[in-house]
């Protein structure tokens, strides 16, 4: 199916709100030009409401099939017969092939004491692969058709062998002084520092210098799922990335870190697995750094005393019943 989905058109959506004297209209422009997978595009919302509302992106939904929902940006406003005008832009990435349906949004229409809530029209866009097959191209075998020799087993079984001969000399061997005291010794740094130390010495490696870009990425995310287990004990090393995204609620981190953390853990997985070869190898480094910062600080925030909150059904000043 040909890009003719993607040209410049108006979706509209008509809802009504309790409390408003009139309605909300969408106008969403797709992004022009030919979409691929992974890459960051720019969906314009245009919005007319009633005088005296105004819209809020709800968060909660932000999260939503074959797309991330990564920014929403109020870029204009104003008054156009009788109505309030707003416009925002979204940005997005698309982690699927082929025409998806780019998700309908939800908004808080907040205004006339009293909150409601709307949605933004869902639309279709066709995804393109990131690199393009060359003519003649096809299939081919990942290994020739050679006689079968058991290597895998053959490996296992000296590996086997070794850690048995390694186990069988540390345990039988006689300990010195030198040796008990590195027994003994406990390593006091905490999660974000050892995460730092380790992220520092990957940066100043030759890896990322050398080309070597699927190796440092694999050190990047290796780096963030350890620190997630050391500092929120969730198991991150065995998790894909989709069950990570997930499991990142946990840490009580706010929502821009947690899509900041989605992006950069798809990113290393383009890298890794699409031969993606970014040419920001240490604007990804700083925007690590940035997250274990973040992440440090909702885990010191969680374990901060929780202020005293009373009862529940106690009044405790004028409020509002939340619809």
């Amino acid at each position: 199916m040909k890009r003719t989905l993607l040209t410049m058109f108006a979706l509209t959506l008509l809802s009504c709100a309790a409390y408003a004297q009139g309605s909300v209209t969408f106008k969403l422009t797709p992004p022009g030009g030919k979409l691929k997978l992974a890459e960051v595009f720019t969906v314009k919302a245009e919005a007319a409401l009633p005088p005296g509302y105004s819209l809020r992106p709800d968060t909660a939904s932000a999260d939503s099939g074959s797309f991330e929902l990564l920014a929403f940006t109020r870029t204009g406003g104003g008054e156009e017969g009788g109505q309030k005008k707003e416009v925002f832009e979204i940005k997005a990435q698309a982690f699927a092939l082929g025409v998806s349906t780019f998700p309908a949004i939800t908004w808080n229409l907040v205004g006339g004491g009293s909150a409601e809530q709307v949605t933004s029209p869902a639309f279709q866009l066709e995804i393109l692969p990131l690199f393009e097959t060359k003519p003649g191209e096809g299939i081919r075998d990942i290994y020739p058709p050679v006689s079968f020799i058991p290597w895998y087993w053959l490996a296992l079984g000296a590996a086997a062998a070794a850690a048995a001969a390694r186990w069988l000399y540390r345990r039988f061997r006689p300990l010195d002084a030198a040796a008990i005291a590195a027994a003994a010794w406990k390593d006091s740094r905490t999660a974000y520092q050892r995460a730092r130390d380790r992220l520092d010495r990957l940066a100043a490696g030759p890896l990322a210098g050398s080309g070597r870009l699927k190796e440092f990425y694999i050190g990047l995310t290796a780096i963030l799922r350890l620190y997630l287990k050391e500092e929120f004990s969730i198991d991150a090393s065995l998790m894909t990335t989709a069950d990570l995204a997930r499991e990142l609620k946990r840490t009580g981190a706010d929502l821009k870190t947690n899509l900041r953390t989605r992006e950069l853990l798809k990113k290393a997985d383009l890298v890794k697995f699409a031969k993606l070869r970014p040419e920001d190898a240490a604007a990804d480094t700083e925007d690590l750094k940035y997250l274990l910062t973040e992440f440090t600080r909702a885990a010191e925030k969680a374990r901060e005393p929780q202020a005293y909150a009373p009862a529940a059904g106690a009044v405790t000043g004028a409020g509002a019943v939340k619809k």
